[in-house]
């Protein structure tokens, strides 16, 4: 009889055990693993005795809170808060109204002419944080960098114009109202699926420029601060990231915690915490321990007034060169499009080692959105993003940008921007058909005008700040700047757009 109350108090004892571990990892989120589960050593252990992949539930069933705040996350949402956009009073982002000079919008494509890049399973992003949801949460995508993947099956066929002109077929996936779904491509993993699993961990370098580096389709395309060469830059590109100097990860500044990220690019709308991420987040105020307002050779007295990537960024796209326009008028064959199927992109003009231009800039922005009529500056283009601040604003300060240009059609009724459909684009080439696509797409109709558009974006300072130690003298970026006013007439204080006509 002892034997049995024993027995019956033991099984209850690791019953209740077992309900408080479960209910443990619901809570945080932590890794609270049972004999067998994964594996069958019968040991509670971590990531080693998974045994098995089964998509990103896998990773879920023991993360149910970071799943949830990698879900309410503007790199899974791709939506969020504005604090710094005073033109756009709510949330908005790619998934959310956004327009640039890059690839357009997101809004009149097919889900996965775009979801490459982003910390979806294919599945669009939803607001409520459900069961299917948090399953659409890749972790892989972030955590392994030997992770790979490609769109699951099934197919079907869409016309399509080949290199010789002729007409031909593309498979792509089926997709629905929620979107499509990604399958591991384990033909393109140095490791197996569940060593990937197995061996996740934090955010690398490599991870985040899986993504990154390649922002606008191609390698240092966008930014021109950030390109494959991030992951293990030479010193004299990136002192921060550079292996021989810092040796910082992507995150080691921009996390906020909790699966979010701070920092913004001027030309971005949204942010995941309401800060302004500035190099005195580490460095002080003064970091050269030369304060004195009356000489004229004090570096922190001009750090009061001067960015510290103004004379720490003479120049950028050292390493590969970066996209400073592209014209959608002129397509360009693409061997890499569709996985390989080959499609078509837009004629891009790129330029390596290129001196910035500066502008006034106070954290705040002005960022385009879909059914704005967007300002028109001095040189007749209208503008996408453009910094705020000017020499007379509190805590503005002169800052290095990058410029890019572009084309996009403009509705001659509304003076509002048409969302052209980069997939119709990639399939044809054809521009024409591209804004028609868009236009029905997004509801709109009318005579419209091929109008030239333009933004500035910051090149932003932490944790890729490029410090050239043998240019760092003291009249360098002085000199700069007086060359490039000679060359191009640049006005230091900032010139704001003036209204669009409508």
């Amino acid at each position: 009889m002892t034997r049995r109350v024993t027995f019956v108090v033991l099984l209850v004892a690791l019953a209740v055990t077992i309900f408080l571990q479960r209910q443990a990892a619901a809570d945080t989120g932590s890794v609270v693993l049972l004999p067998g589960v994964f594996g069958g050593s019968g040991d509670i252990g971590g990531h080693e005795t998974i045994s098995r992949y089964d998509g990103p539930q896998t990773c879920v069933a023991c993360h149910p809170t970071e799943a949830r705040e990698a879900h309410a996350s503007l790199h899974y949402q791709q939506s969020g808060p504005t604090p710094f956009v005073p033109n756009i009073p709510g949330d908005a982002g790619k998934n959310n109204g956004a327009l640039n000079t890059y690839c357009g919008a997101i809004t009149t494509s097919r889900y996965f002419t775009c979801a490459g890049c982003h910390g979806t399973n294919g599945q669009r992003p939803a607001a409520e944080p459900t069961v299917a949801q948090l399953a659409n949460v890749d972790c892989l995508m972030c955590h392994q960098a030997n992770y790979a993947r490609k769109a699951a099956g099934p197919y079907e066929q869409l016309s399509a114009l080949g290199q010789d002109g002729q007409p031909r077929l593309l498979l792509v996936p089926v997709e629905d109202a929620n979107g499509f779904r990604f399958t591991p491509d384990e033909s393109k993993m140095t490791i197996t699926l569940v060593e990937a699993a197995r061996t996740a961990g934090p955010t690398t370098r490599a991870t985040c420029l899986r993504c990154h580096a390649n922002a606008g389709g191609g390698d240092g395309t966008k930014r021109g601060d950030l390109s494959s060469v991030s992951a293990n830059p030479p010193l004299l590109s990136d002192v921060h990231m550079s292996p021989a100097g810092e040796d910082m990860t992507c995150a080691e500044c921009h996390d906020a915690g909790n699966h979010k990220v701070t920092g913004r690019g001027l030309d971005l709308r949204e942010n995941d915490v309401a800060e302004w991420l500035t190099c005195t987040e580490c460095h002080s105020e003064r970091p050269h321990g030369d304060y004195d307002p009356r000489a004229g050779d004090s570096r922190d007295a001009h750090a009061a007034r001067v960015a510290c990537q103004t004379c720490h960024i003479p120049t950028y796209a050292k390493d590969i060169d970066t996209e400073m326009a592209r014209d959608w008028r002129t397509p360009i064959w693409w061997p890499g499009a569709f996985g390989g199927q080959g499609g078509w992109k837009p004629e891009e003009t790129r330029a390596a080692d290129v001196v910035p231009t500066y502008r006034w800039f106070d954290g705040t922005s002005e960022v385009y959105m879909l059914g704005h009529s967007p300002a028109l500056n001095a040189d007749g283009e209208y503008e996408f993003g453009f910094p705020l601040g000017s020499v007379s604003s509190p805590g503005a300060k002169l800052y290095p940008m990058k410029e890019h240009r572009s084309v996009t059609a403009r509705l001659n009724s509304t003076g509002q921007m048409i969302p052209h459909s980069t997939e119709v684009f990639f399939r044809t080439g054809d521009f024409t058909q591209a804004i028609v696509e868009g236009m029905a797409r997004a509801g709109m109709s009318g005579a419209y005008s091929i109008v030239p558009v333009h933004t500035f974006q910051t090149i932003n300072p932490v944790s890729y700040t490029h410090l050239r130690a043998h240019e760092t003298v003291l009249d360098l970026v002085c000199r700069l700047l007086l060359e490039k006013q000679n060359s191009t007439a640049l006005a230091l204080s900032s010139t704001e757009p003036t209204s669009a006509e409508t």
